[in-house]
Parts: C-alpha cells; sequence; structure tokens
C-alpha cells in the first residue's frame, strides 16, 4: 500500500533494471545523484530485491526493490506498467531480463523513454531464459524501445548496430565503475581491520575477491607453492567467494588441501598461520578489504566459462592486481590497463603462483602497478556526470 501511494502521487516513476550485484553496484552512485536531481520514486528490478534493498539502506538511500515479472503474463504486465507509470526506463549494462512487451507498452501508453547505460557486448549464458532470449525476437523488439545506449568499447557498438540500434543512438562513454571506485580508507581503519583478523603488522597479505565455485582449487594449489618457500612463509590468504551459497562447499576444498578456515564473522584477533585460510562471509565489504593487501587476485577470471570481475576496486586503492586469462565482461577496462602495463593477466593459471612471488619479492614492482592503475582510474572519470545529463533530457 505505501508503495502504491508513493507511485500514485508523483507525475511518474524512474524504472531501474539492475540484474544482478554488478550491475546494483555500478548503478548506486548514479542513481543517487538522480534522487538529487528528481523527486520520481525510483523503482529497481533485480534478481536480488532484499540485497537491493540492504544495500541502499546501508548508504542512507531510499528506493523500491522488486523482482523481475518475467514470467507474468501479458495482462499481469499491462496492469503492472499502468500502475508504475515510468516516465524513464534506465537498464544498467544490458536488457537481457527486461520483456520486451513491456518496453512497448510503457512506450506507447505512458511515452517512456529508455536508456541503456555502461553497455557491453552481451555474452548469452546457459542459464534458460537467456538461452530463450531470441525467441519470437526478443532482441529486436526491445533494442527498438532505444532512445539512447552508452556503451563502454566498439564491441559493444557493434552488438548493438547488429540488432538495429541505430548509429545516432549510440554514444562512447567511459566505464561507470571508473565513477564508483572512489573509496579512501584511513590508515586507523587498516590497523583494526588487521587486528581484527589477527594479521600482525610485519606480516603480508593476499587477497583472492569474488572467487567461483571451481576457481579455488587453483588458487589454493598456487598458495600451496607460495608459502611452501621459506621466505614467504607469512603471507595470509582471505578469499571472498563469489556467492554466499558456494561458501560451504569452498570450505570443504580448503580443508581437502590440508588448511583450516576462520570466518570473518567469527574471526578472532589470535595469530594465525598461513595454513589458515580467512573466509569472508559478510557482504559489501570486499572494497574495504583490499586496502588490507598487499597483491589481490581478482577471481572469476580463472575458468574457461567465467567472464571476469572488476579490477577497479583495488586499483584505485592503489593496490597490484593479477588476474586470470578470462576477461570479456571488462575488456574495455583490461585494455586500459594493459596498455599502460598496469595489471598483469595470467596467459594460463599455471603462472599463478610464480606471478604471486615475483610480485611479494619486488616492491618497487607492486607500488609501479598500484600507481600506474591509480592513474587510469582517475583519468577515466565523468560517466556519471554525462549520463545526468541525458537523463534530464528524457525525463519530462
Amino acid at each position: 500500500m505505501k508503495i502504491r501511494r508513493l507511485v500514485s502521487q508523483s507525475p511518474g516513476t524512474i524504472l531501474v533494471s539492475a540484474l544482478g550485484f554488478g550491475e546494483i553496484i555500478t548503478s548506486m552512485n548514479l542513481i543517487s545523484r538522480i534522487q538529487t536531481m528528481s523527486s520520481y520514486p525510483i523503482i529497481i528490478l533485480s534478481r536480488q530485491p532484499q540485497m537491493v534493498r540492504r544495500l541502499y539502506q546501508s548508504k542512507g538511500l531510499t528506493v523500491i526493490a522488486l523482482p523481475y515479472p518475467f514470467f507474468a503474463g501479458r495482462r499481469i504486465i499491462s496492469d503492472w506498467i499502468n500502475k508504475l507509470r515510468p516516465s524513464l526506463i534506465l537498464c544498467v549494462e544490458n536488457m537481457i531480463q527486461l520483456r520486451a512487451d513491456m518496453l512497448e507498452l510503457a512506450r506507447a501508453r505512458h511515452n517512456t523513454s529508455v536508456l541503456l547505460v555502461n553497455a557491453h557486448a552481451y555474452r548469452k549464458s546457459n542459464v534458460l531464459w537467456d538461452v530463450l532470449e531470441d525467441t519470437n525476437h526478443e532482441n529486436e523488439r526491445k533494442f527498438r524501445c532505444l532512445d539512447i545506449a552508452g556503451v563502454v568499447s566498439d564491441e559493444a557498438r557493434k552488438y548493438l548496430i547488429g540488432y538495429g540500434v541505430s548509429e545516432s543512438s549510440i554514444i562512447m562513454i567511459n566505464n561507470l565503475k571508473f565513477d564508483t571506485a572512489n573509496l579512501i580508507v584511513q590508515q586507523e581503519e587498516r590497523e583494526m581491520l588487521r587486528r581484527q583478523l589477527g594479521i600482525s603488522g610485519n606480516e603480508q597479505v593476499l587477497i583472492c575477491g569474488s572467487v567461483h565455485l571451481g576457481e579455488e582449487i587453483i588458487l589454493l594449489n598456487a598458495f600451496k607453492n607460495i608459502i611452501d618457500r621459506p621466505e614467504l612463509k607469512n603471507i595470509k590468504l582471505i578469499i571472498a567467494p563469489r556467492e554466499f551459497y558456494d561458501i560451504n562447499k569452498i570450505i570443504a576444498s580448503i580443508k581437502n588441501l590440508g588448511f583450516s578456515v576462520a570466518l570473518k564473522t567469527v574471526c578472532s584477533e589470535e595469530p594465525k598461520n598461513s595454513s589458515t585460510i580467512i573466509i569472508v562471509d559478510t557482504l559489501g565489504e570486499l572494497k574495504i578489504l583490499y586496502s588490507i593487501a598487499d597483491v589481490v587476485i581478482v577471481a572469476g577470471s580463472m575458468l574457461a566459462d567465467l567472464l571476469g570481475h572488476n579490477p577497479i576496486e583495488p586499483a584505485i586503492l592503489g593496490k597490484p592486481v593479477i588476474v586470470g586469462p578470462y576477461t570479456p565482461s571488462f575488456n574495455d577496462v583490461m585494455d586500459k590497463f594493459l596498455n599502460r602495463k598496469a595489471i598483469i593477466k595470467l596467459q594460463n593459471t599455471e603462472d599463478l603462483a610464480d606471478q604471486v612471488v615475483y610480485l611479494f619479492e619486488h616492491p618497487e614492482i607492486r607500488e609501479n602497478l598500484g600507481s600506474l592503475a591509480k592513474a587510469i582510474i582517475e583519468e577515466c572519470g565523468g560517466a556519471t556526470a554525462k549520463y545526468l545529463d541525458i537523463i534530464g533530457r528524457l525525463l519530462p
């Protein structure tokens, strides 16, 4: 009832499609800025609406979070659109789970503008609704509804043109993720984090972020190789699983390889040796944890069926970053880093241990990699301001 009253009292709404965790994080800064320039209620569609509510509440922001009406019939979709009366549909990175009939009805009945931000060349997964996406020309119908698309690469531009989007509707804009990398962590916070995790001042830290099930075997075998070297026995490994539901399976892999586990939520300040691996079992803390790392491995990139994760978050903190061979979702970001030799991208995962050892043995190389990457991020900002200007012109 509260949602209905809020929507009915407004001239319209802004409907945001933020499919998963990455899209939610990418959109937060933009949505916060939209709220300062517009009184339209913001409704976020996501696979994880409860996570959306928690994340936005933690930032002091108010949004309405709903699941996608993917399996609803056209009549229900029609009623739904009539109640929400969207003035703008803002699609973050892709339009995968938005239905063509929803977009068509919104445009026909409410003159809704449709804006795609931070678009990349989408690659199909094996998830059922993604496989079925082209049924009844869904993609062509969806893209036909676009007013403007902001793309991060020429690959993304060609992808959209291949689905009939006119060249005049496409604008090349730097990745929004460069604008979300504005985290500053004070020395006191870093020291407190280390104490809470039982890491002493002279010990070094290796963090593996966004680890998918199956990757932990590669990372753990590399770590075993690293700490077998006498000069590197004081390295502490922190693993942040990508999905909470994989934690128990990853813990089982850790124990099978002879390591012990300390969960972050119950971690004591007792000193730990290298055979104890810390597992991050909390939400939204990875960015701040990167601040205590000496070397960061951004996972989601070690297996051929994965697409990579965001290397910008540790890089803005001046951390040296290693990624695996598979990063197609971040080609635009990786190109910028690789062109300036500001990141290490593995040719194959067998090289992981040697590359980590090389960085730990050469502090000057670590510092240089981190400084170069941070400078690139600072140069590539400004996407948020460009999108705000476009949104200001599209809203009634």
